[in-house]
């Protein structure tokens, strides 16, 4: 059997529970390649995935199931060739150098500044530092209408600290 039969083989016998786990899962794995989720895309696409050959697997051959990971890599090593050709990935990088510069520039006058957790700060919260609302960053939680003050700005981050009373 050729490899063109075995791709028709495997799409004409092919259950919608397959396909649908099979086209979601690539779906999300582009996405989270393309636009950066902390890696949550592609852990659900990757279980989609496997999920499909699971299925596969349950309705269909072994030699159907090797042309399905086969086709599979194929298409994500596509995606792969396709970020490198259009260089997606620098194109973020240095908006992100951009901006960064440009928070800096913004935002740099405000560090020793002290304001107000707007939100509980818990990693990231809200905080209101001369009437200005920010995003900001603190290693350790911080209660809401605490006072804080920022203690740096990096390149994608306003770090900040709890504002502890001096006795």
């Amino acid at each position: 059997m050729t490899i063109a039969k075995s791709i028709v083989s495997l799409f004409s016998s092919m259950t919608m529970l397959t396909a649908c786990l099979w086209i979601t899962g690539m779906i999300l794995f582009c996405v989270e390649f393309f636009q950066p989720m902390r890696g949550i895309a592609y852990l659900l696409g990757g279980g989609l995935i496997v999920g499909a050959f699971v299925t596969r697997m349950i309705y269909g051959s072994a030699g159907e199931a090797f042309i399905f990971v086969l086709l599979t890599s194929v298409l994500l090593f596509a995606v792969h060739v396709v970020a490198l050709i259009t260089q997606k990935r620098d194109w973020l990088a240095a908006a992100r150098l951009e901006k960064a510069g440009e928070r800096r520039r913004r935002y740099g006058k405000l560090i020793d500044s002290v304001g107000i957790a707007i939100t509980p700060i818990d990693l990231t919260g809200n905080v209101t530092i001369n009437d200005i609302n920010l995003v900001v960053y603190s290693d350790s939680p911080i209660m809401q209408g605490e006072s804080v003050r920022i203690t740096k700005i990096t390149s994608d981050k306003i770090i900040v600290e709890r504002v502890t009373a001096e006795k």
